[in-house]
């Protein structure tokens, strides 16, 4: 299992792919990733999975090394997708088959309009913690981060 970032719509989704094919470089000693930093160098791939996670019937799932630059990429996908349905869900999950009652996700939402929406946003969402037991009274459950962004 793994953490992944999704978006997730009542309309469908395009995949995106970056405009040219970028270096990668990990460096497993320093804990170092280099991938050009190229403000396009992000995929989003189709999410066959997002109705384990919403209503919503449609989904994509972002692979990239966080930049403002992307994030603000992400925003302006967000805002053209807008203009199709009246909310997008902007996701960070443990990706998981199923969840007995006792295990299931504390889910922290927030509404936010497109216009409000930062990249200190999509990077706070991002880069929450999932094992972060937050709820003391339920420490084996992870959290779930969900912007519900409005046109």
């Amino acid at each position: 299992m793994s953490v992944c970032t999704f978006i997730a719509s009542d309309h469908p989704l395009p995949e995106i792919a970056p405009s040219q094919d970028y270096p990668l470089e990990i460096n497993i000693d320093t804990g170092t990733i280099y991938d050009g930093g190229a403000d396009d160098n992000f995929f989003l791939h189709i999410f066959n999975d997002v109705q384990s996670y919403t209503d919503k019937k449609y989904g994509v799932w972002l692979e990239w090394y966080y930049t403002d630059g992307r994030a603000d990429n992400i925003i302006k996908y967000i805002k053209d997708n807008l203009k199709h349905t009246n909310t997008i869900e902007f996701w960070h999950v443990w990706l998981a088959d199923y969840y007995e009652y006792e295990e299931s996700p504390v889910i922290h939402s927030r509404i936010i309009s497109a216009e409000e929406l930062t990249v200190k946003d999509i990077r706070d969402t991002d880069s929450a913690q999932i094992w972060n037991t937050p709820d003391k009274t339920y420490p084996d459950r992870p959290s779930f981060y969900r912007l519900i962004i409005t046109p």
